[in-house]
């Protein structure tokens, strides 16, 4: 008998990327064989995202395009955009299931029939860490979700009203997937949460980040340790301590949001660019050239044009190796959508955000030129995208590096593993390097 096939489709996070992953490893040991999300598929399940106004928008059609692609497929549809947009996802007739986060774990038993929409999620399937992984489809490391909710309320983020407020896993789950995830292959996890820095604040017994970090830097085998987003209040003393640890990655996330503290304090942020200052500057004299990227929000109601004057300075002080821009999006029940007399004109946020931009390119340049004639270890991903006979992977500074490919067996052999190569020189969006023949030393030093 032919067997089904079902195709998987997430937007946003690295927490839905987790979620999709745990969703398609149950759904596939039902028998369903996964296919490409453009291919015609029995199941498609869209995992959405509704961290910006626009991706809604994005989700609806990426679920009509799957209906287009097989009119006769079942779509799965769960998410932080379900609730948002479920008047316009629920008119397509294909949507078998629309569900939020909370039935994510009853996927599986929905296409096995063994439970419809409407009928009480069982108490054992309530707790958001039920889904959990062993792998993490083709890629070579993998994201383990410890946290998920928010207590903040920042004034432009929907997150807390969809995912609730903060809950934490428990530390032996975490350590046993990760264990698995080691005996898998994996030597690189990125441990990520809504609001990382809030983890274990309600566990009994307390604990918190630091203790949970001390705890997976032990775990044998494990070569790699990178950390999703962080807030800059969160880098405390006992935190810097335990990062010196050569198995934690020199990359940190770090929000600014912006470099005003008027907008930040309109925003809700609950830190001051002195605080983000402090990080900085302690992570900057404590490590070797890390790597600190940030997000930024453009034209936030109330930010004007010496507000985002500030944040150009605060992005060129601080150095930023990356600066992931988003011009702001109104979200219906949010704060910032009460602020309609302080709304910055659309032509001004696209202004701002290009000029933001071109401080991004200088400021990632700068950095990549750094590690010029230095030697990096680099968790290879397998055959370049568009050279032929490279190969390219990720250094711990969240780095793209390529090189050429010492055999034509190399991709097969090399994928997954740390490979030392001298940098020759910066290439578009990354760096380009030789091999340098010698294997990497098993201390896991991530460089």
């Amino acid at each position: 008998m032919e067997s089904k096939t079902a195709a998987f489709i997430t937007l946003g996070c690295k927490i839905n990327q987790y979620e999709t992953e745990a969703i398609r490893r149950e759904v596939l040991e039902l028998g369903y064989e996964e296919v490409r999300a453009s291919t015609p598929a029995d199941v498609y399940v869209v995992n959405t995202c509704s961290v910006t106004a626009q991706s809604g928008a994005k989700s609806r059609k990426y679920i009509q395009r799957a209906a287009r692609t097989n009119p006769e497929a079942r779509i799965v549809v769960v998410g932080c955009s379900s609730d948002q947009e479920k008047e316009s996802f629920s008119k397509i007739p294909q949507v078998a299931l629309l569900g939020g986060n909370e039935e994510k774990p009853m996927v599986a038993s929905f296409l096995d029939g063994c439970w419809n929409p409407g009928e009480e999620i069982p108490a054992e399937m309530r707790d958001i860490f039920e889904l959990n992984i062993s792998g993490f489809g083709d890629r070579t490391r993998a994201t383990v979700k410890v946290q998920d909710g928010c207590n903040n309320y920042c004034s432009f983020c929907i997150i807390p009203f969809l995912r609730g407020l903060s809950k934490s896993r428990d530390p032996d789950s975490v350590i046993d997937e990760i264990r698995r995830l080691v005996d898998n292959g994996y030597i690189e996890v990125v441990v990520s949460g809504v609001h990382l820095q809030d983890y274990g604040l309600e566990l009994e017994p307390s604990l918190d980040l630091v203790d949970l970090l001390r705890r997976i830097a032990k775990v044998q085998g494990l070569r790699r340790v990178r950390l999703s987003s962080l807030g800059a209040r969160a880098f405390t003393p006992q935190l810097i301590d335990l990062l010196e640890n050569p198995i934690f990655c020199r990359h940190w996330h770090i929000p600014l949001q912006t470099g005003s503290d008027k907008v930040l304090e309109i925003m809700r942020r609950g830190y001051t660019i002195r605080d983000f200052r402090l990080a900085v500057e302690e992570l900057t004299e404590r490590f070797d050239d890390p790597s600190i990227t940030t997000d930024v929000i453009v034209g936030h109601p109330g930010e004007t044009e010496d507000d985002f004057s500030e944040t150009i300075e605060r992005c060129r002080e601080f150095g930023f190796s990356k600066i992931h821009i988003f011009p702001f999006s109104m979200r219906e029940g949010t704060l910032a959508a009460t602020l309609k007399r302080d709304v910055v004109d659309p032509a001004e946020v696209r202004r701002r955000a290009g000029e933001l931009g071109a401080v991004d390119r200088e400021l990632n340049c700068e950095y990549r030129e750094r590690f010029i004639g230095r030697e990096l270890d680099v968790l290879v991903e397998g055959a370049s995208r568009g050279r032929d006979g490279w190969l390219e992977g990720m250094a711990a500074r969240y780095l793209k590096v390529a090189f050429p490919a010492p055999s034509p067996g190399a991709a097969r052999r090399f994928q997954g593993t740390l490979q030392r190569v001298k940098i020759d020189k910066i290439s578009e969006g990354g760096l380009d390097g030789r091999w340098n023949e010698v294997p990497v030393d098993a201390s896991g030093v991530a460089l």
